[in-house]
């Protein structure tokens, strides 16, 4: 497993967690009110911290631990994986979007549609992320 790769699984791992934390934490009857909102800036402080405190370690360790592979240029397989990776998360990103597009007009406001924005957004991520993990053990 290369150290991209393993970067990408501490991503991969980081997110998912972080965020399946938040959508299963976040107090979905304040969804309608200011306190939603509130709610939302003050959860997405620990989300952040969590993800980057672990990205920051396995980045640390990994780059400790094998430095030889820490230091190498990316190579035309991996820029390849990356645009591949980066082109499959276009679709959830776009469909999301049009989707958030239908629930303005339907009238949905606030927090909800913040909290959509966001899963959008980290749908299309671990789309990314996981289509890359998926092209690296392709081969």
């Amino acid at each position: 497993m290369s150290f991209r790769e393993k970067i990408h699984w501490a991503a991969f791992i980081g997110i998912a967690g972080a965020f399946g934390w938040y959508f299963l934490s976040y107090p979905w009857g304040l969804v309608n009110s200011r306190a939603g909102i509130g709610a939302v800036a003050g959860m997405l402080v620990p989300v952040t911290i969590i993800i980057i405190a672990i990205m920051s370690a396995v980045a640390a360790f990994l780059a400790i631990r094998f430095p030889r592979e820490a230091s190498l240029k990316e190579d035309e397989r991996e820029r390849d994986i990356h645009r591949r990776g980066t082109h499959a998360a276009y679709y959830p990103l776009v469909l999301g979007v049009y989707g958030l597009l239908v629930a303005v007009f339907w009238g949905w406001s606030g927090a909800l549609l913040l909290n959509l924005v966001l899963a959008v957004v980290v749908s299309a991520e671990l789309v990314r992320v996981g289509a890359q993990l998926w092209l690296y053990r392709r081969g």
